[in-house]
């Protein structure tokens, strides 16, 4: 009885723990193709435009940074509605291990998950920058459809979420990741209100608001 009862401790102390690691897939050549439809709001034109396009990333391998091991990316491309051909845009990096999930964008970095994954946690993205305290905050787990593609146990990440009473300010930022295949949706409002109050002036407003949907992922 005893032995039985040492060998079924030791097997419950030897199981794997599922942390969430597979939200950031980090395997060569996995590649991900996204649509994304970016509103520009012109406060000087009082016009807004619309601009449609795709973007591919392409994870192209690890390379060295100061004795550290990164992984090099997300090689990127663009590819214009009227344009049949994929143009380079500019790459960046990303690290992970057992507890973050760093990005590297115009030599910005932020962290952007941590682990274990859990509904409700925050962090400081720009501990490893010099900006100012941003927390990101997973705030819901569940499945998620995009583009009529439905994903399971996918989480919600808050980036921002600031909007003054007067409307005059709007700022919202989430993502969302799947489970093996990592981000499957991206939407970023900052848009700002000019008026003068008065009750015959037109509002203009002046911003941007992106949403960045997975539409196909795959090993190349």
């Amino acid at each position: 009885m005893f032995l039985f009862t040492l060998f079924a401790c030791k097997k419950t102390e030897t199981e794997q723990v599922d942390i969430g690691l597979d939200y950031y897939p980090t395997s060569t050549a996995f590649f991900k193709v996204f649509q994304v439809v970016s509103l520009v709001f012109n406060n000087f034109t009082e016009s807004v435009d619309t601009f449609q396009y795709f973007i591919k990333e392409t994870i192209v391998g690890d390379y060295e940074v100061e004795t550290e091991t990164r992984t090099s990316v997300l090689d990127q491309k663009k590819l214009q509605l009227a344009d049949p051909f994929w143009t380079d845009i500019k790459a960046w990096s990303f690290q992970k291990d057992k507890f973050t999930v760093e990005e590297n964008k115009n030599n910005l970095p932020k962290i952007v998950l941590i682990f274990p994954i859990k509904s409700g946690i925050s962090w400081n993205s720009n501990t490893r920058n010099s900006l100012e305290k941003e927390d990101y905050t997973i705030t819901s787990q569940g499945s998620e459809s995009i583009l009529g593609k439905t994903f399971e146990n996918t989480i919600t990440v808050e980036k921002f979420d600031e909007t003054d009473p007067l409307q005059l300010n709007t700022e919202i930022g989430e993502e969302m990741y799947a489970p093996g295949v990592g981000l499957i949706y991206l939407y970023e409002k900052r848009v700002k209100r000019f008026t003068t109050g008065e009750a015959t002036d037109t509002p203009v407003d002046s911003g941007f608001v992106l949403t960045k949907q997975l539409i196909e992922y795959g090993q190349q």
